[in-house]
């Protein structure tokens, strides 16, 4: 396994792929993010990590980018190239997939399927 050059990081990815986040897709989500970022030529900026539990099961798959504190909702396979290009691309966020960002009080969670 090659060894990493944290030097150059500027984002990190925490990609939650628990039993829950999994059942949702997660699995896909992560393997399509990870292609995105190859794609633009960032992975020497954006590390990412596979976790087992980010605690918000109701909201996923949820990803979370670093250093910036910003959880994403809801993350699926389809959303993954808008994800990189937006927030890792151009620095914008995407606001409609956002659940919370350090320092607010409150959160902006996924509804319910209603069905």
């Amino acid at each position: 396994m090659a060894i990493k050059n944290i030097t150059e990081v500027k984002h990190h990815l925490m990609l939650c792929n628990g039993g829950t986040c999994a059942n949702k897709g997660a699995e896909e989500a992560t393997a399509r993010i990870r292609a995105c970022v190859q794609d633009e030529g960032l992975d020497a900026e954006v590390h990412t990590t596979k976790t087992y539990c980010n605690g918000r099961c109701q909201d996923g798959p949820v990803v979370i980018v670093l250093p910036e504190g910003t959880w994403y909702k809801q993350i699926t396979a389809d959303k993954a190239r808008k994800l990189v290009q937006q927030h890792l691309v151009r620095g914008k966020e995407v606001d409609d997939w956002v659940l919370y960002r350090y320092g607010e009080a409150t959160l902006n969670p996924a509804q319910p399927n209603v069905g």
